[in-house]
């Protein structure tokens, strides 16, 4: 090999190692800065933020006392406090009629005339025959009186025995009381026969209104049946019916309410039937109205009372009474006076931190708004009266300010409604 040949094996020697160097070199320089950016990033890299949620927001309240009443409404009808069904004392055609409905009429006004002549007819026959009987027992009195004033003679003077005068005697008193017994009888017969004719012609018992009529010329009246109705002077009167469960929140000289077409009125109970109707069930009740009402006789109306009332009753709000599994719970609370909440949530800064415990309650009369309670809970305790997905036993939830409650919580957000 000639020397120019072994100066370039060794010049290209030489510039391969340099290269290789310079490579390594680059290298490591790269590793160093991305070494220095990996430390630079992680001390300016920010802190992960911890995710929170806010606490349920409740409201609450305290148990009060005051008296419950509840109202029960029914319909009732107006009725003339005094109401009269004129029915005719004695069977027949009706020939004419007098009245009208709505007609006023005074007591003894005629009000229909009924065709009873064979009634009358036959109870003049009876007269007639009662007087015949009546004037034999006369004669045959007279003859017996005269026969005895003459055995009174001969009996003065001997002529007879005793024996006869008493016979005499016996004789005139059986006359008089056969006599007697004749008079009463025409006097029956005249009163049967009198009373025919007055029944012909039907008439008011009393002074008042005519209400309604049941009458047709030509058509048959009986004893059994109304030709009219007729209300007398005076007040009117509300006529409902009642169950036997609230039989007993009704009693005479109850106040009830009356209403009609958004009027109201007052009434006073004056009659509770003991006896359900055997057709319905139900219990009659009457109360009277005040005589200026006005209320158009046989129009229907709202009527109300108080059927049943508690006094001095412990009472929370009846939206804050639960129902679970058959029982009746309301839910209390009990403030963490540390304010201590688990890790992650919020609690507003005028809002405090307390602890939901479900109670088991009984409970009695509810009007709707609020409800009796009778065991279970103490005027003392705080109720929460709003309803929140959170209510469980052991609940931390954020609670109103009392004076704030009346704006109420937006449960679910949880956050205080301004």
């Amino acid at each position: 090999m000639s020397m120019s040949e072994d100066t370039k094996m060794e010049e290209t020697k030489g510039s391969s190692s340099n290269k290789g160097r310079i490579a390594w070199r680059i290298g490591v320089a790269a590793c160093l800065i991305l070494m220095a950016a990996a430390v630079i990033l992680r001390l300016f890299k920010p802190e992960e933020a911890i995710e929170t949620t806010p606490l349920s927001t409740v409201s609450v309240t305290h148990p009060e006392r005051q008296d419950i009443s509840i109202e029960t409404s029914l319909v009732g009808t107006v009725m003339p406090d005094n109401i009269y069904y004129v029915i005719p004392k004695a069977a027949g055609e009706i020939r004419e009629i007098y009245v009208s409905q709505g007609d006023q009429v005074a007591e003894g006004d005629p009000i229909c005339r009924i065709d009873n002549n064979a009634q009358v007819d036959s109870a003049k026959i009876t007269l007639d025959s009662a007087k015949v009987q009546r004037d034999t027992a006369e004669l045959a009195a007279e003859t017996a009186r005269t026969n005895l004033e003459r055995m009174n003679t001969l009996y003065g003077t001997g002529d007879i025995s005793k024996q006869s005068w008493e016979s005499a005697k016996s004789g005139y008193d059986q006359a008089q009381a056969a006599l007697d017994a004749a008079k009463l009888q025409v006097e029956a017969a005249q009163l049967a026969y009198d009373l025919q004719v007055e029944y012909s012609t039907v008439t008011a018992p009393v002074s008042g209104t005519v209400e309604s009529t049941n009458m047709e010329l030509n058509a048959m009246a009986s004893q059994s049946s109304q030709v009219c109705v007729i209300s007398g002077a005076g007040g009117q009167k509300v006529q409902f019916s009642v169950t036997d469960r609230l039989l007993s929140g009704i009693a005479v000289g109850d106040t009830i309410r009356i209403e009609k077409q958004g009027q109201s009125y007052d009434g006073v109970v004056t009659l509770v039937e003991s006896m359900p109707s055997s057709s319905t069930g139900l219990y009659s009740v009457e109360a009277a109205l005040d005589e200026s009402s006005g209320l158009v006789t046989g129009s229907g109306v709202k009527v109300y009372f108080t059927s049943e009332d508690t006094k001095d009753a412990l009472t929370i709000p009846t939206d804050a009474v639960y129902y679970d599994g058959g029982l009746t719970y309301a839910y209390t609370l009990s403030y963490n006076d540390e304010n201590v909440t688990e890790e992650g949530t919020l609690v507003s800064s005028e809002n405090r931190v307390g602890t939901v415990h479900k109670v088991q309650i009984e409970t009695g009369l509810s009007d709707g708004s609020v409800t009796e309670v009778l065991s279970g809970i103490s005027k003392e305790d705080t109720i929460i009266d709003s309803w929140t997905a959170q209510l469980y036993e052991g609940a931390l939830v954020q609670v109103l300010p009392e004076a704030s409650n009346e704006g109420g919580a937006e449960t679910e957000s949880g956050e205080a409604s301004k």
